[in-house]
């Protein structure tokens, strides 16, 4: 409880910075890209559901969230037009850098190989 007001807060701030802004703008949340929600993530303390509800006040969307490989198509296409609704209704622009993990069911740890990106539990969807 709490998080969500959290991150509305945060975003609010970094909107309030007097510069000149181009781009996403606001609080994003990559698990595959930040070692603390890496861990977060790994803890189950949030879930792919979460991210969603977070993007209707930060910057982003569902970023490098990793997908089991087997999800069925309609289940990653209903994913993504559950972004592309809260951009429409919210009129602002949101993204999905989903990573589909052939081999890795919901619970597994990626195993990338990028010096840019943190391991991860893998998200149910």
């Amino acid at each position: 409880p709490g998080t969500l007001a959290l991150c509305a807060l945060v975003t609010s701030a970094l909107k309030a910075v007097p510069l000149t802004l181009c781009g996403y703008t606001g609080l994003m949340l990559p698990p595959l890209e930040d070692a603390g929600l890496a861990r977060r993530a790994n803890e189950g303390s949030y879930g792919i559901q979460d991210l969603l509800t977070y993007s209707a006040v930060c910057g982003i969307g569902l970023d490098t969230v990793p997908i089991p490989g087997n999800v069925p198509e309609e289940k990653v296409a209903a994913l993504y037009l559950d972004v592309a609704a809260l951009a429409f209704r919210l009129r602002k622009p949101l993204s999905a850098r989903l990573f589909p993990t052939p081999g890795k069911a919901a619970g597994d740890m990626t195993e990338l190989k990028n010096p840019h990106l943190c391991n991860a539990q893998v998200f149910k969807v």
